[in-house]
């Protein structure tokens, strides 16, 4: 079974028989996910204790988490069960607190809630061991607080990795974007014509990304052509980046509908209206589209080229709303290239790569099956495409 690459934890550890005085032993492998890996390998620098993943995703009865960790010292463990979560500021610690709650409530008594994130603020660690809450991320900020285990540990990174980790521009994410929709583009000629035909971006700026992007480790030059190390690793860190920096670049507004029905009193016309006011459709709606499995609340919207915001949202008679249910994005590069192309019916619908990023975003329970359905039904076929060059 394939699974949705920020749950796809590969397998890291095999628990051995018991030995003779009644221990046991962890091996761990490295973890795929590039965010969760940092964090455990800050986790496995902290002397006496070992580290493992036991479940990859973690699934019980009620919920869905990204993982199980271990965590052993010589004569105590802890079970910990992991969720992934970034954009981490201030203003929602307020919300990821009662997330956490909730969790710990309907955890098994054996186990506990483990937030695992990217950089925090000092403020955001503040808040956090405030309120209790477990985390690691991937600055090497660790706080572990159970009857078994205690452990505080601030900054470890240095500048050089810190300043190393915030690399990836918007301007980059476009780049890889190109990459990973595009399996056919390592066999062009002129790549980096190509490449920022489809990313918007110039190709001088392409030449350097390209660059970075070794340096890196994203992207290899083999055999005269440039080609992906690994498709799923910088397919994480593109979707870490869209949601982080991406997205707010290309956000036009968030709107709610004016009629008291909210949202299933305009969804219908969202797909009507697409082709006439040159739009995409993406987020949930899509992806109810795509797989017939989720009941839609809330669509992103990407606009193609000078599409009137304004206009669309007269016509769909939406109102400004932070918190609305109705996102609308401006498309970058060149539109043929976000296009789904699969069947008749999902002609108006955006990539499955940036519907999968959206759908993402919240670390939302209930939209991460879904989630899985968009990968395996349509990007696994691209990393396998990629690999196959």
């Amino acid at each position: 079974m394939a699974y949705h690459p920020f749950l796809d934890f590969k397998q890291k550890c095999i628990i051995k028989t018991y030995i003779a005085e009644a221990k046991w032993a962890i091996i761990p492998m490295q973890p795929k996910n590039p965010l969760f890996q940092k964090c455990f390998n800050y986790l496995e620098s902290l002397p006496h204790i070992e580290v493992a993943i036991q479940e990859e995703p973690y699934f019980s009865s009620e919920f869905l988490a990204d993982g199980k960790l271990i965590i052993k010292t010589s004569n105590r463990s802890v079970n910990y069960v992991c969720e992934i979560k970034s954009g981490l500021t201030n203003d929602v610690i307020e919300q990821v607190t009662k997330y956490f709650y909730n969790l710990g409530g309907r955890l098994k008594h054996t186990e506990r809630p483990l937030l695992v994130t990217r950089g925090l603020s000092n403020v955001v660690v503040e808040q956090l061991l405030k309120n209790n809450i477990e985390f690691i991320d991937v600055d090497g900020n660790i706080y572990l607080n159970s009857p078994e285990i205690y452990i505080l540990v601030r900054n470890q990174v240095s500048k050089e990795g810190a300043s190393k980790s915030l690399e990836i521009t918007a301007a980059a994410l476009q780049v890889i974007y190109a990459f990973l929709s595009q399996p056919n583009l390592l066999v062009e000629y002129d790549f980096d014509e190509e490449i920022s035909h489809i990313s918007g971006v110039t190709p001088n700026t392409v030449k350097n990304i390209l660059k970075k992007l070794q340096n890196l480790d994203y992207i290899a030059r083999r055999r005269g052509r440039y080609e992906i190390v690994d498709y799923v690793r910088l397919l994480e860190r593109w979707e870490l980046g869209y949601i982080e920096r991406l997205r707010a670049k290309l956000l036009l507004g968030t709107f709610s509908p004016i009629e008291k029905g909210g949202f299933p009193e305009v969804k219908d016309k969202i797909k009507e209206c697409a082709k006439q006011f040159n739009y995409l459709i993406g987020g949930e709606l899509a992806a109810s589209i795509m797989t017939d499995y989720l009941r839609p609340i809330s669509a992103t919207l990407h606009l193609i080229n000078n599409s009137d915001s304004r206009q669309i949202a007269v016509k769909l008679k939406l109102k400004p709303d932070p918190d609305g249910d109705v996102v609308l994005l401006q498309t970058f590069g060149h539109v043929e290239y976000q296009l789904c192309d699969r069947e008749k019916n999902q002609q108006n619908l955006v990539h499955p790569l940036l519907i999968h990023a959206e759908l993402i975003r919240t670390g939302n329970s209930r939209l991460k099956e879904t989630a899985q359905l968009i990968y395996d039904r349509y990007i696994e076929e691209l990393a396998q495409k990629h690999d196959w060059l």
